[in-house]
């Protein structure tokens, strides 16, 4: 074995010690709200609490660059939506121009920009989205962070500054942050402007957690700098907004009363539906359109001419069409989810295996994991298997890193658990050419017995294309089945990367 594999699978099992050990002393959350023994971070309110909840994601890579978006469409919060769709293009249009032309050297990484999102509060007329995005290098490299609010009462979404009483809120607030800062950080840096207070939210013991981005109190520092303020710290200093938010944020069970669809600036989120036409008990258990099909009878490939079907990226708005196409089509496929969009689409997962489909890993948040540590690879992977068999009753058995970016550190946390890397043979660059023909000429043109070929289902062109890929593939005699129907004959190991045959 290896120098560095022996040196990631030690790192990976103290760091999985300490973590055992950290986690022994917290306490468990009531509801749905998730226990933190660091007090600067903020709640994290599940979103498959919130009906209806849909995720538009973004996904590129090519020799330039590397970009996965996240965030969510929450019904009834229009403004939200709006709001957090400029944030994303405010992040991804000064990376899209840095890396529009130019390559690195051979061998050298290639730039990554991924943004990630979390409900901080979701209760009552109150929405709290926290955007998280991390960037590989170029002007703002590290992390951002900022968190927006969304009043009910008002229709309109705010920045985190809105949670104190204007410009004397702010004032007061930045000198107690100064004062608690200490040597974490400039205080000088601390001023009392929205934009250095773009991210606060609520703990889960209500104090008020205001973060900063990477550089932007510690211009000499990286990493996330924090405070927790106790309530007889920031309470006098609060809005009817930043009384009402930390309400939201302590409630044990989220539940929103938003109302209609508040009209907002037009954005480039997809239409969503309210609860009662979401959710599986609005169809007896059934998802809309979902049929009483069962799986088919499973095939063997050492026979047959098989090609696997691939989804990546999701559960995202149209995943539930695609599961019909696929119905009618008689068609099994293989979906590796991202589980955080997994976390938020529960009922689309068991949906999808009651139909005979098999779920794979595609990670937590879509990070480039040859970039991060055997203690962040593990938690990656991690994280999603455990989604998974919450929402399923079985966690995945097959991995397909990120933009298939794989090394030795990679290899062995998929070995450590259990896990079969399954990277694809044909990619259909549908997240570039949204296009449904062009998708299924490109799906068709690449079948071979044994193919595997990569889609996205968060775009509706490829759920479009599928119907007649599925059409042309059985024309000529392929037989579509899930990855590991046609990795059977092969019987790959734990860690391996089994494209196909």
């Amino acid at each position: 074995m290896r120098p560095v594999r022996r040196g990631a699978a030690a790192v990976l099992a103290a760091g999985l010690l300490l973590g055992a050990a950290a986690a022994g002393c917290g306490t468990s959350g009531a509801g749905t709200r998730q226990a933190a023994s660091d007090p600067t971070l903020p709640n994290a309110v599940d979103p498959a609490t919130v009906a209806g909840l849909e995720t538009v994601t973004r996904t590129e890579s090519d020799a330039r660059r590397r970009l996965f978006t996240a965030y969510p469409v929450v019904p009834g919060a229009g403004p939200l939506t709006a709001r957090l769709a400029r944030a994303v293009a405010d992040l991804t249009e000064p990376y899209e121009r840095e890396t529009g032309t130019d390559r690195g050297p051979p061998g050298a990484l290639v730039p990554e920009l991924n943004l990630q999102w979390t409900l901080t509060a979701a209760s009552a007329n109150v929405v709290g989205v926290r955007l998280a995005s991390w960037k590989s290098q170029g002007a703002g490299a590290g992390e951002t962070r900022r968190t927006y609010w969304y009043d009910g009462r008002a229709g309109r979404a705010v920045g985190s500054s809105a949670l104190v009483r204007g410009e004397y809120g702010l004032g007061r607030l930045a000198d107690r942050v100064r004062a608690r800062i200490g040597a974490k950080a400039d205080p000088r840096r601390v001023t009392a402007d929205a934009a250095t207070f773009a991210s606060m939210a609520f703990n889960e013991d209500g104090d008020l957690v205001v973060e900063f981005s990477d550089h932007s109190v510690a211009p000499d520092a990286p990493g996330r700098v924090a405070v927790a303020l106790s309530a007889s710290e920031f309470e006098p200093l609060l809005s009817d907004l930043g009384r009402r938010a930390r309400a939201a944020s302590l409630a044990a069970r989220p539940g929103l009363a938003l109302g209609p669809e508040t009209t907002g600036p037009e954005t480039t989120g997809p239409e969503t539906t309210g609860p009662e036409t979401t959710g599986p008990d609005a169809t007896g258990g059934r998802l809309p359109g979902e049929g009483a099909r069962t799986p088919s009878g499973r095939v063997d490939c050492a026979v047959a001419r098989c090609v696997a079907l691939t989804f990546d990226d999701g559960p995202g708005p149209d995943t539930p069409r695609l599961l019909d196409e696929l119905a009618r089509a008689d068609v099994r496929a293989t979906f590796f989810v991202v589980g955080s969009s997994a976390s938020a689409r529960p009922e689309v997962l068991r949906r999808a295996v009651r139909e005979g489909h098999e779920i794979g890993d595609h990670t937590r948040d879509h990070r480039d994991l040859t970039r991060l540590t055997p203690i962040q690879v593990h938690t990656e992977l991690q994280q999603t298997q455990d989604a998974v068999r919450k929402i399923t009753g079985r966690a995945p058995a097959l991995l397909r890193p990120p933009y298939g970016a794989s090394n030795g550190v990679v290899a062995d946390v998929a070995r450590s658990l259990g896990l079969v890397q399954s990277p694809g043979t044909v990619d259909t660059l549908d997240w570039r050419d949204r296009d449904a023909s062009a998708v299924a000429a490109r799906a068709v043109a690449g079948a071979r017995p044994g193919a595997v070929i990569v889609m996205r289902d968060v775009f509706g062109p490829t759920v479009d294309a599928v119907p007649r890929i599925a059409a042309r593939l059985k024309a000529e005699g392929y037989t579509l089945v899930t990855v590991s129907e046609l990795l059977a004959a092969g019987r790959p190991g734990a860690g391996d990367r089994a494209a196909g045959r």
